[in-house]
């Protein structure tokens, strides 16, 4: 089901925080111990044509949240590639 961000409802909110089991999607730290709120934000851009389904929203730090912005690749500073960003749904940290 595709919702626009606006109108999630608090259980909606709830379910993708509770998904992510309080913790930033991307880097992993924990929202209690950050100073500031934790975005439930759009893991494929919608610029890029992701959607507001649940599946493609997670919550994120602000730092994560700033950083990634409207980004889904990087340029890889290795190999001078473009690379794709962690992906919460598909990618698993080791």
């Amino acid at each position: 089901m595709i919702i626009p961000e606006s109108r999630l409802t608090q259980q909606q909110r709830l379910f993708i925080k509770q998904r992510a089991n309080g913790c930033c999607e991307y880097c992993l730290s924990q929202a209690k111990f950050s100073p500031d709120p934790f975005s439930i934000e759009h893991i494929i851009p919608r610029s890029k044509g992701g959607t507001s389904d649940l599946d493609n929203l997670a919550i994120a730090c602000q730092g994560c949240n700033n950083f990634k912005y409207s980004h889904s690749e990087a340029i890889d500073p290795v190999t001078g590639g473009s690379v794709p960003l962690y992906h919460p749904r598909r990618d698993n940290w080791s």
